[in-house]
């Protein structure tokens, strides 16, 4: 390793003990905007709620980098920002994702060996693990746009050409409110619950599969009641938040159709009331393997780790799914294997990251080079 690629590490390092827990994101921005104008980056911003963008080159075409800056909470992991190396991992909380690739992305104009005629467009946006609009959304809506876009979150060095999409959906299930002391006279919406629930359960092991993201999947991720257990007061209503994923051939509104048609007939079954309503969507991802996109970052990835990378997909939803529906084609190339996100085993290996920027180098110079 070379004193640039230990600088590298220094930073990932640096940036994962910071923490920058969604909306906390301003510190590790302010970090990542110094080290953008120390490597040479042109109008480097950080905006009021904390994205980061910045310049390198000034002509066509140009390639947009996305990252993104928070991490989901430690949940009791030990030590979670101690950003330490051991068997050569970087460990800790948001290492993997994604600050060792944030770093990596942002090294990749330090390790570009030919003049630039287009333009590398870096980006880390915020809010992320809490699918928030202010981050690249927001950034896409004020008109940032390039014509190629590449995600630096985890696919082990492989080239990731898209992921599922995910549909939340919340479903209230209503009662009647009555005193806890006698509940009798209400009609407790938790217990009246239960039969959607296992409906949920059972819709889940029915779905399609696409040969390249995989299964759809269905999920229950959180249940709440009203009014809150704080009172003594029998719930007149209790909220399923429903995670469904899925694949090419349905759309956000067959999904949205299927649940509302299952709750109904259960609804129907047990002589309840229950409501569906939709309450966000995060679009499906798929750039096509034979896209020029495709083939530059392949030999890229190549170039950077001397094998050829397998064409994949996220089992996640990644930030340039919105850059994808913007009409800026996009892959994913990132070191770390996804599977490490958001565990308590969260980790990163060096030597990963050392690849990954140059990974994009590469992909910068056969672009925009």
């Amino acid at each position: 390793m070379n004193a640039l690629e230990r600088d590298l590490v220094d930073f990932a390092q640096r940036l994962a003990a910071t923490p920058s827990l969604p909306g906390e994101e301003r510190k590790v921005a302010e970090l990542v905007a110094t080290m953008l104008v120390h490597l040479g980056y042109r109008d480097v911003a950080v905006d009021p709620v904390s994205n980061v963008v910045g310049y390198l080159g000034e002509g066509s075409p140009r390639l947009m980098f996305n990252g993104h800056l928070d991490h989901v909470p430690p949940a009791g992991m030990e030590d979670p920002y101690g950003a330490q190396i051991v068997d050569g991992h970087l460990r800790g909380r948001g290492t993997l994702d994604m600050k060792a690739n944030v770093a990596a992305g942002a090294f990749a104009a330090a390790f570009v060996g030919a003049p630039l005629r287009g333009t590398y467009l870096f980006t880390a946006d915020v809010r992320e693990e809490i699918d928030g609009p202010e981050g690249i959304q927001a950034l896409l809506a004020q008109g940032l746009r390039a014509d190629y876009g590449v995600s630096g979150e985890a696919t082990s060095l492989d080239v990731a050409l898209g992921h599922r999409g995910k549909v939340q959906i919340d479903v209230t299930v209503a009662g009647r409110s009555s005193h806890a002391a006698t509940p009798a006279e209400g009609e407790n919406a938790v217990f009246r619950a239960l039969p959607f629930l296992a409906a949920l359960e059972r819709a889940g092991e029915r779905l399609p599969s696409d040969p390249l993201l995989g299964a759809a999947t269905l999920t229950v991720t959180g249940i709440a009641s009203a009014p809150p257990g704080g009172v003594a007061v029998v719930p007149s209503s209790c909220t399923i938040r429903v995670d469904r994923r899925y694949v090419r051939g349905e759309t956000p509104d067959s999904c949205r159709v299927d649940v509302e048609e299952l709750i109904d007939r259960v609804a129907a079954e047990h002589g309840a009331h229950a409501t569906v309503e939709l309450v966000n969507v995060y679009p499906l991802m798929a750039t096509e393997p034979d896209h020029p996109l495709v083939r530059a970052a392949s030999a890229a990835v190549e170039d950077a780790t001397r094998r050829v990378p397998a064409l994949k997909a996220w089992r996640f939803g990644v930030n340039a799914t919105f850059m994808n529906a913007a009409g800026i084609p996009s892959v994913g190339i990132g070191a770390g294997d996804e599977r490490f996100a958001h565990t308590p085993a969260e980790r990163v290996p060096v030597c990963e990251i050392v690849q990954a920027s140059h990974a994009y180098a590469h992909l910068i110079e056969r672009l925009c080079a």
